[in-house]
């Protein structure tokens, strides 16, 4: 598989098939021995707890929107620079469902074996996050 692949098939991972809770599609677009280098606490980096992850996601959020602002690809590299949004609709690390909608911006670089996602590392804010949905409304004035 040649870059051009590589990026189409990063972009699907991250724009559907993970917002999309879609894990059988998830399943034939990455790599079975798949490593997630920065994978949330208490997984197992690899695939199943990236379907684990991804199911986690779509039970506290809905909406759920990934937009490419940047997509690099160079031979087996991928770098995908995201806007994820959607809506606060369930438990997330503890914290009750606010209803509120976010933006967070994320980076997020890939590597790829036979056109498919074979390792992840991330950058993204999640205490930023996590303030923004646990803030106290701002009353409304009458």
């Amino acid at each position: 598989m040649g870059t051009t692949e590589n990026r189409s098939t990063a972009i699907a991972v991250h724009t559907q098939a993970i917002p999309g809770n879609h894990a059988d599609v998830l399943r034939n677009l990455v790599a079975p021995d798949f490593h997630n280098h920065d994978s949330t606490p208490g997984s197992s980096g690899g695939l199943d707890g990236l379907v684990a992850t991804m199911h986690w996601f779509s039970d506290a959020f809905s909406d759920q929107v990934v937009e490419v602002l940047h997509c690099v690809a160079e031979g087996d590299l991928v770098a995908l620079h995201v806007s994820f949004s959607a809506r606060h609709t369930g438990y997330f690390r503890g914290l009750a469902p606010t209803g509120r909608r976010f933006s967070v911006r994320e980076m997020h670089m890939l590597r790829f074996v036979d056109g498919r996602e074979a390792e992840h590392w991330a950058v993204r804010d999640d205490a930023w996050l996590m303030k923004v949905l646990a803030q106290e409304p701002v009353p409304a004035f009458v």
